[in-house]
């Protein structure tokens, strides 16, 4: 059960603590706080960040289930962040400019031809700050995605455009892709925008993209594409000291075979079952490489263009896994074919974390990060002051009150602080602790059973456990001295009493709800 924030509160607390900043004449605080107020009634604001064609706009596309919301091809476009907001699709889209010219308001068709008009290259390049579209998937309600250009474009200002706006825009999480290596200039962009503590394992999670290309260039091809991707993905976890302490993990996906588990139709299927009746020496043959998969002399049960037309659809290695899926079931039907794709691409992992770790925090996410910045910003006041008593005195009253204001919120508040902690290693806690109470907080699903490690339970083994370890904790606190020990003991505690009351309200629900349905049949 997802708490409801009291923004109209937050907001009357935040004017307060404006006010004082303008009073005082802290203009950068008093900015600062006016765009969080500004930002408080808006969708969770995620950036999707990374090299140049690490398929993000791919992603993105695969995310809303829908071909092409965002640019996937090679116009200049792509060299432009791209704001996705809720609405129709058929609205007009708008193109905001850096140096405050008005914006450009254009319907999809006219952006199109627009954005490849070689006249216009120059002012979409260098003077489009973004491109505002729309669309009517449901996630866009409660989070904007925003595409960032590629960071190791051939033009180097295409890097300084993603840092400026992310500076200027402040989004709440990211998601940060990565293909065969860790670029240098992806990580230039951790290290330089998490000069303000922005990314951390709460609101930041990677992707190793492209995980199909991996599968291919794998001379056995024993293993999955996904399961190169998780060993790689591992190794990248364990040997970059700045991932482990920004990311929350990386997951490996093919965002194209991802976007075909939601868009593939009967037509491609139809290809693939004629396909896999091929000659089966001549088709493993045509399927070592994409080369030889377009040779005429490899003779397929399928035309070339065909050939060419999945080539472009699935990769090589989507249409492997199809063929395997015929093989082991000729009767497989589209259902078939787009739950193998789904799982196979990493998406069922993906979509899962982008759910529990965004989507039922993005409220919470957006605040703390509201929270963060303020923080930042008070810093970075502080040290302009010289050992100025007066105002140094005037700046700690502010800090305070931005500190009352978010510390007052909710228990949810100090869970995230304490999780921040566990992942930057700032706390000490024995291993089965820290997965207890990662866990406790939905980082691998929000249901209570997912919360209390009890696959298939009923709801009295859900009482049970809840109760016992409720009691456990208790035992704990009131045999600890040490009030820091009990500090973080007291969050755990406080996480198991309103989960067990969550529990007993959802069960109580429940059985009013079988009673109306059962009296309603009889």
């Amino acid at each position: 059960m997802e708490h409801t924030y009291d923004i109209e509160a937050i907001d009357a607390e935040l004017e307060k603590v404006w006010k004082a900043a303008k009073s005082d004449n802290f203009s950068d605080l008093a900015n600062a706080v006016s765009a969080a107020r500004a930002k408080l009634d808006e969708p969770l604001q995620l950036a999707i960040i990374g090299k140049i064609s690490s398929s993000k706009s791919t992603l993105v596309n695969a995310i809303l289930g829908k071909e092409e919301v965002m640019t996937t091809g090679q116009m200049e476009v792509t060299y432009n962040v791209g704001w996705l907001k809720y609405g129709l699709p058929e609205s007009e889209i708008i193109i905001h400019h850096k140096d405050g010219s008005p914006d450009l308001l254009k319907s999809p068709q006219e952006f199109t031809s627009w954005s490849l008009d070689d006249r216009s290259k120059r002012e979409l390049i260098d003077n489009v700050s973004y491109i505002e579209t729309f669309d009517d998937a449901e996630i866009l309600r409660e989070i904007n995605i925003i595409d960032t250009p590629g960071l190791d474009a051939v033009r180097g200002q295409d890097s300084k455009n993603t840092l400026d706006f992310l500076n200027k825009v402040r989004p709440d999480a990211v998601i940060m892709m990565f293909t065969h290596s860790v670029a240098e200039s992806t990580l230039d962009v951790v290290r330089e925008f998490n000069k303000g503590g922005d990314f951390n394992p709460l609101n930041a999670v990677g992707i190793l993209s492209k995980i199909d290309v991996l599968w291919m260039e794998d001379c056995s091809r024993e293993d999955s594409a996904l399961q190169i991707g998780k060993r790689i993905a591992e190794n990248k976890m364990k040997s970059v000291p700045a991932l482990r302490k920004t990311l929350f993990n990386i997951y490996p996906i093919s965002s194209l075979l991802f976007l075909k588990s939601r868009t593939i139709g009967n037509d491609i299927l139809e290809q693939i079952r004629r396909l896999a009746g091929s000659d089966e020496d001549m088709l493993s043959c045509a399927m070592l490489s994409a080369q030889d998969f377009l040779d005429e002399d490899y003779a397929l049960s399928i035309g070339m263009e065909e050939r060419e037309f999945l080539l472009k659809n699935l990769d090589l290695y989507g249409i492997s896994l199809l063929i395997n899926l015929f093989r082991k079931n000729s009767d497989a039907a589209l259902d078939d074919a787009k739950k193998l794709l789904f799982e196979e691409s990493g998406a069922k992992e993906f979509i899962s974390i982008l759910h529990n770790h965004f989507g039922n925090r993005s409220k919470l996410i957006k605040l703390e990060s509201t929270y963060q910045h303020l923080q930042h910003v008070i810093l970075t006041e502080r040290g302009k002051l010289d050992y100025d008593a007066d105002r140094l005195r005037m700046l700690d009253t502010i800090a305070q009150q931005v500190s009352d204001t978010f510390s007052s919120l909710v228990h949810e508040h100090q869970e995230y602080e304490l999780l921040n902690k566990i992942y930057h290693n700032d706390i000490c806690l024995d291993k089965e602790t820290e997965n207890e109470f990662i866990q406790l907080c939905g980082e691998s699903g929000y249901s209570a059973p997912e919360r209390l490690g009890l696959e298939d339970a009923t709801i009295e083994q859900l009482k049970e456990k809840v109760s016992e370890r409720e009691k456990y904790w208790r035992r704990a606190i009131n045999e600890e001295f040490d009030p820091d020990e009990k500090e973080w003991m007291n969050v755990i505690l406080q996480s198991y009493i309103l989960l067990k009351n969550d529990i007993s309200v959802a069960a109580y629900q429940y059985e009013n709800a079988k009673s109306f349905l059962f009296k309603n049949c009889e």
